[in-house]
């Protein structure tokens, strides 16, 4: 059972364990065949017993935190997908069907993706209007019953920083992450220490990296990231590898049992929170919750 009388409960948590996320959101979807939509967060009011599923299948398998079918929420993608009258509905109901799933077993966070597109002067859009684009989704989110905000899968220190500072404005938690996918650098070119600060600086309860090639390329950010020092709990959600293509469908083929192995060295490093990103299942995630369970019971935490 989860406390959510305590806003900073999520964060108090960590002082006794590992904080177990979920997994992927859009490749699970993805697997249903009956989907017409410009985007995945349409999925939650078209195909809500997609969404439901997807949410109770990892309440289910042990998660201590679920994230919403909201990666892609924010005005500036809305926008571009022709969504933007949506934004309050898409999200707000989003945060209530997870909180529904979550019942009193788990906490929702509230997914914040990056916004697709770039700051002034590479592209168009002002750090005033990315603020706004964030701070109104991270607010449709709390409304909904979300307990903290994750911003993750970001690449470009100032945005990922607007981002955070936007969402700290509702008083919830923050958890924070970028992405570290080409030799160890965002799509940017930041480094994971650089990346570490920047979330640090901008007021992130939890800071770290999602998503990128496999957990082998992300254990040698979180070593950077632990070399550097950090000064916040770090929290690592790898994708089950680089996808192919086999018989005209996009696969991920990474053993789970190899990413909890993966998962166990970098809790031996420090690491507080842990999950799965693109291309894992509730699999991926119950055989996560039986190591960390493993791991708390075992003789002096070995």
């Amino acid at each position: 059972m989860v406390d959510r009388s305590d806003v900073r409960a999520p964060v108090r948590r960590l002082e006794d364990g590992v904080l177990l996320f979920d997994g992927a959101m859009g490749s699970n979807l993805n697997e249903y065949e009956d989907l017409d939509r410009e985007a995945p967060e349409e999925d939650t009011l078209r195909y809500p017993d997609h969404v439901a599923k997807v949410y109770a299948g990892y309440v289910a398998a042990g998660a201590d935190v679920i994230s919403t079918n909201t990666f892609g929420g924010n005005l500036i993608r809305l926008k571009r997908a022709g969504l933007l009258d949506q934004a309050e509905s898409l999200n707000r109901r989003a945060a209530e069907m997870a909180r529904e799933a979550a019942g009193d077993k788990a906490w929702v966070a509230g997914d914040i993706g990056q916004s697709g597109d770039f700051l002034e002067p590479l592209g168009e859009i002002t750090p005033d209007e990315m603020y706004e684009a964030f701070a109104v989704q991270a607010e449709h989110l709390k409304a909904g019953g979300a307990d903290l905000l994750l911003c993750e899968t970001f690449s470009d220190i100032q945005e990922v920083q607007i981002a955070i500072r936007a969402a700290k404005e509702t008083g919830l938690p923050v958890f924070a992450t970028m992405t570290y996918d080409i030799n160890l650098h965002t799509m940017m070119g930041v480094p994971p220490a650089d990346g570490l600060r920047a979330c640090e600086e901008a007021g992130a309860d939890v800071v770290g990296c999602n998503c990128g090639n496999g957990p082998e390329e992300m254990t040698q950010v979180l070593q950077q990231m632990v070399d550097a020092g950090p000064t916040r709990p770090l929290m690592a959600q790898s994708n089950a590898g680089v996808p192919e293509l086999i018989a005209g469908k996009v696969c991920y083929t990474y053993p789970p049992e190899r990413m909890v192995d993966f998962a166990a060295q970098w809790i031996d490093l420090g690491v507080r929170v842990v999950g799965s990103c693109c291309g894992s299942t509730n699999h991926t995630t119950t055989l996560l919750r039986e190591m960390i369970d493993g791991r708390n019971h075992a003789p002096n935490g070995a």
